[in-house]
């Protein structure tokens, strides 16, 4: 992981504690879908679009497991 890609990581991890109040402490190479519901994979995926400004397709969110593919698919898409 990249130190931008971590540093995209630190703030998704802040934004489940701290704005969705999410009970995760979102290991890099943990599966989201596996501690998170669906409710709260989708506040997540939208709390991040709204902070970074990007959007996430629907095939993109498919392919994105663990909070690493996350934050590299959102660092990719906020430096582009």
């Amino acid at each position: 992981m990249t130190q931008r890609e971590a540093a995209v990581a630190s703030e998704i991890r802040r934004i489940a504690r701290e704005e969705l109040t999410l009970d995760w402490d979102g290991a890099d190479g943990e599966e989201m879908a596996g501690r998170l519901d669906s409710l709260a994979l989708l506040s997540l995926v939208v709390a991040v679009e709204d902070r970074y400004r990007v959007k996430i397709t629907e095939e993109e969110a498919m392919v994105t497991r663990s909070l690493a593919d996350l934050a590299r698919l959102v660092a990719g898409k906020a430096d582009a």
